[in-house]
């Protein structure tokens, strides 16, 4: 392990981890090749994933075969740079249906519990 590497806070280890499975989340998505019949037209117009890849993936990898799986990890295995760093390794290793993607900016509500209260102005008498 480096010395950078040991100097990084926990959350920067999870920002650098959520990025290398995005990453390849992508791969798979554009391995099983979902932007076929995606819905984001983007995707169709470049013949690749270019929306969301957690959503994507999350939602389409049942629909997946166990052999073209298994031979998709195989491939992704195998593309896996020499010189990649850690987070890239571990994410490389993981299997399409493993992968827990989700961006908490691209939520659409929050739960009440977490909402942050709003203070209301008081009126002036």
């Amino acid at each position: 392990m480096s010395k950078r590497e040991k100097e990084l806070s926990p959350g920067e280890w999870q920002a650098r981890f959520d990025a290398a499975c995005a990453i390849v989340a992508r791969k798979y998505c554009d391995m099983f090749e979902f932007w076929r019949d995606c819905r984001y037209k983007p995707c169709r117009s470049v013949k690749r994933c270019s929306g969301d890849q957690g959503y994507c993936l999350q939602s389409r990898s049942a629909s997946v075969p166990y052999d073209i799986g298994v031979a998709a990890q195989i491939r992704m295995l195998a593309e896996l740079p020499p010189n990649a760093d850690r987070f890239a390794q571990s994410a490389h290793r993981q299997a399409h249906s493993s992968f827990c993607l989700h961006d908490p900016k691209n939520q659409k509500r929050r739960p009440r519990a977490e909402a942050k209260p709003q203070a209301k102005p008081q009126a002036k008498t």
